[in-house]
């Protein structure tokens, strides 16, 4: 970093546990769910300009996993509009040239649009500084999604978090050993909120389901983490929405002689794994297998 630029690697998230409760009169739902920052990045490079606008560059990078195309407008996206939202906040133009190189694949549930955000909120405070508190950063993370507040964090070294309500509330939860990953890449995304409305026809009007924190706590307290303990009650969900996620899963399963489990709302699939040449090897044989693209990776 220097006072003028910085580099920011905005990590991708994975679900070790995640509990979903009954809509609230808003419609959102509350959650209970053990996340976990993961190597795996996009690369953020913001610096201060003296032009008339901020500019941005996004785009994937052509080292990607998966191949993407950044086909959405300018406004829609998380890393924009934070920095409108900083903007806003502190009540005078912040312009800055971005350059965003992304390798987390768009729909994947990993987060990546989420920490992108977190990455503009952190640099931007750092690179003009703002000397805005961890709180106040965490409560404008709440206002651009249920992810932000926690990439916040693992931005400032808090990896891994029990994140309940509606995202907003984060208690650390101590990882004692890195975990490794495989993580698989469909050639398809899970829409967000099909998958949730999916959730809620499994779960119909009456049913009193709250999010329950108890079974994310109890299993943070089981490490070291087995390769089957990972739940999420949004795979279910998922599947219903993308059929053929189902199949994968269970393909994955067979190939790895491990459990497969989706993180978050879909589509990405991931494995857990003794050891980092064990990661490696079972994402070499996914990829040569399924044609999926599969990486290996660790918690930070």
């Amino acid at each position: 970093m220097t006072d003028e630029s910085l580099t920011l690697s905005c990590p991708a998230k994975v679900n070790l546990a995640l509990s979903i409760g009954a809509p609230l009169a808003n419609g959102y739902h509350p959650i209970a769910s053990w996340m976990v920052a993961v190597q795996f990045a996009d690369l953020l490079t913001v610096s201060r300009s003296d032009a008339a606008a901020s500019q941005f560059s996004i785009r994937f990078d052509a080292q990607a996993p998966v191949p993407g195309t950044v086909d959405w407008p300018l406004e829609k996206d998380l890393a924009y509009r934070a920095l409108g939202l900083l903007e806003q906040h502190v009540g005078r133009n912040l312009r800055v040239k971005v350059d965003l190189q992304k390798r987390i694949p768009a729909g994947a549930g990993l987060g990546g649009g989420s920490s992108d955000a977190a990455g503009m909120l952190v640099g931007i405070n750092r690179l003009f500084k703002l000397n805005l508190a961890p709180e106040v950063l965490q409560e404008l993370a709440q206002k651009l999604g249920s992810d932000v507040a926690f990439l916040v964090g693992a931005l400032a070294g808090r990896s891994s978090a029990l994140v309940t309500g509606l995202g907003e509330m984060l208690a650390p939860l101590q990882l004692t050993d890195a975990l490794h990953l495989v993580l698989i890449f469909p050639t398809f995304g899970c829409p967000t909120g099909e998958v949730y409305r999916a959730f809620d026809q499994l779960h119909r009007k009456g049913d009193l389901r709250i999010a329950d924190e108890e079974r994310v706590r109890a299993l943070a307290a089981k490490q070291p983490l087995t390769s089957d303990a990972p739940f999420n009650d949004l795979a279910e969900p998922a599947c219903m929405v993308r059929p053929a996620l189902r199949q994968i899963v269970e393909r994955i399963g067979t190939i790895a002689r491990l459990p497969a489990h989706i993180t978050g709302s879909g589509s990405t699939i991931y494995v857990l794994t003794s050891d980092e040449s064990s990661a490696q090897a079972i994402a070499e044989k996914v990829t040569s297998t399924t044609n999926l693209a599969a990486i290996a990776t660790r918690t930070l």
